[in-house]
């Protein structure tokens, strides 16, 4: 008889689990095999050539060894290899890096549906059939802690949608095709997307978050008719970062909702007619930019979150031409507006835009003293009359500001309020200001009756001081201005030297005056400007 040497203590016990085959994608399972295989291997002494060894030492205890991560199909395609040199990092922007370009690209070279994920087990025990199935079902479904997803719908009626999602231990990734096969013309169109969501994906993903979206809302009319995007990042275990963007041929949005606060704006393409050359809308913008800057330092605004904001407003108010012609009715009519016209509008989209951070209750002591800030945004133009000689337009902008905030009593100074009464040394600002402005055109018989713009601004300070945590003033400064600018004369004169001009008759100084015109129909939120 043969004997068995005892085990000694350098030579532990070793615990091979055969790892389960995983599925290749397009290959049948061979149950016979499987169900001949030993469900477990115990051999004396160890054997490096055993995967996924659970070992116990001399005192019985588990000692290394993890469980590998399960794929939902082993195959080595570029996806797959993004995902796996990604996965070792825990951030969502790790994770997600270059990830959604390549998901992309991939289905825009092939064409073919992708779906693949990865999971890793927190238990140290490789995870039942029934288990992963769950886990890979939650990873592909919104109940995931991080998820991106982008649907394109194409102008011959397809549906293309992609997600991203990952949470603590998996990654995941699915892009699908619906209602036929693309074209070879959207798979291109569709390529060209990949690095503009890629970069909307970096943004979302970044500490602290940007808004990057200027190539989603610029996608290619001929191949896509619209265009969404939807997001929700866990910011921290208490706060969640949502977006929703929506692009086609009749407006343009964008939702989100933040650890700072709320944004929402809203674009109306469907008003061609008011859209100005690219000189005029670059104006605009830098006027309303000036007045969300305004509106930022007045209100003791999160730079953060107004920084997002002015983004957004620029991105949406971008590149109108990139957008398919609206078939939706119009709010201005058809009838062509001419250069006279235009130099009394903005030259933007019609819109409606909104900021609010979150309200903060930041004095103890006094608990209705909110620190807030909402700000709002807006323009709409209307139009009336039965033809090119007998018509009416009206252009109106509208802002407001409602915020209120905490401000030690000297610079410098740190504010820690407290229901200590030593804290209480501050001043406690109240903001409430509103702006318009209204472009009025009119036209009788041909003939320009009616070019003015009424602007109007009011600013409402009120400022209480606290010292040793009681008043010692309430000071409340309100401020208004108006002003009517009547152009008709003006327009009417240098449209007779233009007509003048081209019968050779000294020169033109129509496009100067448009020109000057239209800087003077802005949005002017100080009263102080409306009287210089």
């Amino acid at each position: 008889m043969t004997a068995i040497s005892s085990l000694s203590a350098t030579q532990p016990l070793v615990v091979a689990k055969v790892a389960a085959n995983t599925p290749v994608a397009g290959a049948a399972v061979d149950t016979a095999s499987r169900a001949a295989s030993p469900s477990s291997i115990v051999m004396l002494g160890q054997d490096t050539s055993v995967t996924d060894a659970l070992t116990y030492n001399a005192r019985g205890s588990l000692g290394g060894g993890d469980v590998p991560p399960a794929w939902e199909y082993t195959q080595q395609d570029k996806v797959s290899l993004n995902m796996t040199g990604n996965f070792s990092s825990s951030s969502t922007a790790s994770r997600f890096q270059g990830l959604g370009a390549t998901l992309l690209n991939q289905l825009a070279q092939t064409g073919k549906g992708i779906s693949q994920s990865v999971i890793r087990t927190s238990t140290g025990k490789a995870l039942e059939p029934a288990e992963l199935a769950a886990a890979q079902a939650k990873l592909h479904s919104n109940a995931a802690d991080n998820s991106i997803s982008l649907t394109l719908k194409t102008a011959s009626g397809k549906t293309v949608q992609l997600t991203l999602s990952t949470q603590d231990n998996g990654l995941a990734v699915q892009a699908q095709v619906s209602g036929g096969d693309l074209s070879d013309d959207e798979l291109v169109a569709l390529g060209k997307m990949a690095d503009g969501f890629q970069s909307a994906i970096d943004g979302l993903t970044a500490k602290p978050p940007q808004l990057k979206l200027d190539a989603l809302t610029q996608f290619d009319p001929k191949a896509f008719s619209s265009v969404d995007l939807s997001t929700r990042i866990m910011l921290d275990e208490k706060n969640v970062q949502t977006l929703e963007l929506h692009a086609d041929a009749d407006g343009r949005s964008v939702r989100m909702s933040g650890a700072d606060g709320d944004l929402n704006l809203s674009v109306d393409l469907k008003n061609a007619a008011v859209l100005g050359d690219s000189n005029q809308q670059a104006k605009a913008l830098k006027s309303y930019m000036s007045q969300i800057e305004a509106a930022r330092k007045r209100g003791d605004g999160d730079p953060q979150l107004l920084s997002m904001f002015e983004d957004v407003f620029t991105s949406l108010h971008s590149h109108y031409s990139a957008t398919r012609v609206s078939t939706a009715p119009q709010t201005v009519s058809s009838i062509e507006l001419t250069d006279t016209d235009h130099s009394m509008l903005t030259g933007l989209a019609d819109f409606s835009a909104s900021v609010s951070e979150k309200s903060e209750f930041a004095n103890p002591a006094r608990p209705s003293e909110l620190d807030s800030f909402t700000y709002n945004l807006s323009q709409s133009t209307q139009s009336k009359g039965r033809d090119q000689s007998n018509r009416s337009i009206v252009q109106d902008q509208q802002s407001n500001l409602v915020a209120s905030y905490h401000k030690p009593l000297y610079a410098g100074q740190k504010l820690e309020l407290s229901r200590d009464p030593t804290t209480q040394n501050y001043l406690y600002y109240q903001i409430n200001d509103q702006a318009s402005s209204t472009t009025s055109i009119g036209y009788d018989k041909g003939a320009l009756v009616n070019a003015t713009v009424t602007q109007a601004a009011s600013q409402s300070t009120r400022i209480s001081k606290y010292v040793m945590g009681k008043l010692e003033s309430d000071t409340h400064t309100p401020v208004s201005a108006s002003k009517t600018q009547n152009f008709l004369s003006v327009l009417n004169q240098a449209l007779q030297q233009d007509k003048e001009a081209k019968l050779g008759r000294g020169v033109s100084w129509l496009k100067e005056t448009l020109a000057g015109i239209q800087d003077k129909v802005m949005l002017q939120s100080n009263p102080a400007q409306l009287n210089g």
